[in-house]
């Protein structure tokens, strides 16, 4: 009687083994279903615009003016990402943007400063004006609701009176070239700028070889990765 209890205990557990291998990829998705949740929307998204706009959204020329339009939110939201995940908040980032740009087009156009030199005071006073807010914030316990808004009424202020409420421009041809310009094509082809691809491929073999690492490491510590059609599929897109 032995013999048979255990091939049967066998049998079980090796049902028991094949079951979580056969649905991992399923577990795995509803283990991170926020994570990919945004994903997936974000591709539904694209697919039904795309589809609405009979091809147009995908186009380089589109994507290229995405980009030029919306680069300013995505600097700020990479700042206000350490600011959320801290528990805070700022509500003074698009007053501060303004007041720096404003800062910045005061020091080029009518002061005649090369863009460069202009870009550092500006960084260095946006810094400034964050420690500042953030010493408020850590050292007198002010919450940072506080903070931030008496913040966004100051710099709207002060930048309607730098800039006098009127436009300031037009700014240098090598500042401009910062977000108009193309990167030259050192080969010469007719219409393939093989320089772009070129880099391009050689930005998305390096950020596939991060993944690969990363993924190689997180198993060697025995934590959870996702199933590798999703991982292939993932860096592919």
């Amino acid at each position: 009687m032995p013999e048979p209890m255990s091939a049967v205990s066998d049998i079980e557990s090796g049902a028991r083994g094949a079951a979580p291998a056969r649905s991992s990829a399923a577990h795995f998705l509803k283990q991170n279903l926020r994570e990919y949740g945004m994903l997936l929307s974000l591709v539904a998204i694209m697919v039904f615009f795309h589809v609405m706009t009979d091809g147009t959204l995908l186009q380089p020329l589109n994507l290229t003016n995405l980009v030029l339009q919306n680069s300013y939110i995505v600097i700020m939201a990479l700042g206000m990402l350490l600011v959320i995940v801290s528990g805070h908040i700022d509500l003074s980032v698009g007053s501060v943007s303004g007041f720096i740009g404003a800062l910045a087009a005061v020091l080029m156009v009518e002061h005649g400063w090369h863009f460069v030199p202009a870009t550092v005071v500006c960084l260095t006073v946006g810094a400034a004006i964050g420690a500042a807010q953030g010493w408020f914030v850590a050292y007198f316990k002010i919450p940072s609701f506080i903070v931030t808004l008496a913040g966004m009424l100051v710099f709207k202020g002060l930048a309607l009176a730098l800039l006098q409420g009127q436009s300031v421009g037009p700014f240098p041809l090598e500042f401009q070239k910062l977000s108009s310009g193309f990167i030259p094509d050192v080969f010469q082809a007719s219409d393939l700028r093989l320089t772009s691809l070129l880099l391009g491929v050689a930005v998305a073999v390096a950020m596939a070889a991060i993944a690969w690492r990363e993924r190689g490491n997180h198993r060697r510590h025995g934590m959870d990765v996702e199933p590798m059609a999703l991982f292939v599929a993932r860096n592919a897109a």
